[in-house]
């Protein structure tokens, strides 16, 4: 069993370093010296409970990560880390991404309930064909999931089930130009991180779009999806597969067809149309169009000019679909209550869990019990 100063000590090296900060750095906003926080990184000196608390809050970790003797996740979450180097504000964003996976790990744990579907060996595609294969692939794992033609707006939950994914809704700050993360380890599974500022249709194309990392490129162990790298070999591999993989190509010329008589006086609201039933956003629509040839590229402008879309859906009292959604998967969600259920949580770390205040958790803790005394065959 390993030294517990040693263990606080590594998690604090650990904790600093994912953020790209210095011993000095945290010395100073933390107004503590240099040499005692050195001789706390280092196992030399013991930690009072009121300071490892201070390290929690700064760090943005729970309690939990600084003295368990095992961390559930590792190596792909190294890799984030390294590539948000400089960034401490999308740093922090993965800190919170990896304690929710921790958590999620933890809470299949408790619960007795691990899965972790067949996992295929990444895909194999050629350079400067990236939208045959994209295309090639989705069409496949659309088959290989049974999800015929239809448009897949409950693709969180499909995903979760079907792939054992894990998938979390995070804000990350738009001038950051990051749609979302992947990262896969063996003994983790898959883990997705959305950006949820964006409205629900780019939300559910990011999440595509983070899948494909999923089947093309695990080996990597961890990916962020970003505007800068989007003519990247991956990146344009990945947006094939999540065009083809939403709107498959025969179910959308076939309402193009049904829908639009005369290509040349193509509307807004038309596009508009195609993107609700597909669940996706406006501009992924108007491109996946264009790519098909539906459209020529000067419509396909003229479509995403933004002041316009706008003030045609206000025109027509459709609004872009809701940005707002839980940070957690639906299977999270029912682990967290139904562990408590079992007597496996208690109140505090059920409120830890769903990151809730206590005497919310107390209220909801009330209620489950009597949901359970109420079920049949138990007294009440």
């Amino acid at each position: 069993m390993m030294d517990r100063l040693i263990i606080i000590g590594e998690r604090l090296k650990r904790a600093r370093e994912s953020l790209g900060l210095t011993q000095e750095d945290v010395a100073t906003k933390l107004e503590i010296g240099r040499p005692r926080y050195s001789d706390i990184e280092n196992g030399k000196r013991d930690v009072p409970l009121k300071d490892l608390y201070r390290f929690a809050e700064f760090y943005g970790r729970p309690i939990d990560y600084f003295i368990k003797e095992t961390l559930l996740t590792n190596s792909g979450f190294k890799v984030l880390f390294r590539k948000t180097e400089g960034d401490e504000e999308v740093a922090r964003v993965v800190t919170e991404f990896e304690n929710l996976c921790e958590k999620m790990c933890e809470l299949e744990n408790i619960s007795g309930i691990t899965v972790r579907p067949p996992v295929n060996q990444d895909y194999q595609f050629e350079r400067n064909r990236e939208w045959y294969w994209g295309k090639h692939y989705a069409d496949f794992e659309r088959k290989q999931l049974d999800l015929g033609q239809a448009p897949l707006r409950n693709l969180s939950q499909l995903l979760e089930e079907k792939r054992g994914l894990k998938i979390f809704y995070l804000p990350i700050p738009p001038e950051r130009g990051v749609y979302g993360m992947f990262t896969y380890d063996q003994k983790m599974g898959g883990c997705v991180l959305i950006n949820s500022n964006p409205n629900f249709g780019n939300q559910l194309f990011s999440l595509a779009h983070e899948y494909a990392h999923f089947v093309f490129h695990k080996d990597k162990s961890g990916i962020i999806s970003t505007e800068q790298d989007q003519n990247s070999t991956d990146e344009k591999v990945a947006n094939s597969f999540a065009s083809n993989f939403l709107i498959p190509e025969d179910t959308l010329r076939d309402l193009f067809n049904m829908r639009i008589t005369d290509v040349s006086d193509i509307k807004a609201e038309d596009v508009i149309y195609l993107a609700d039933y597909f669940g996706v956003s406006f501009t992924a629509m108007a491109y996946r169009l264009n790519n098909l040839k539906l459209i020529t590229d000067k419509i396909k402008d003229e479509l995403i000019n933004y002041t316009w879309v706008t003030s045609v859906r206000e025109s027509m009292g459709i609004s872009e679909p809701e940005r707002s959604r839980s940070k957690f998967p639906t299977l999270y969600l029912h682990l967290a209550i139904k562990a408590f259920q079992q007597g496996k949580l208690t109140t505090a770390k059920l409120a830890d869990f769903l990151e809730i205040p206590l005497y919310q958790a107390m209220d909801l803790g009330r209620k489950l019990r009597g949901s359970i005394q109420d079920e049949p065959g138990n007294s009440v």
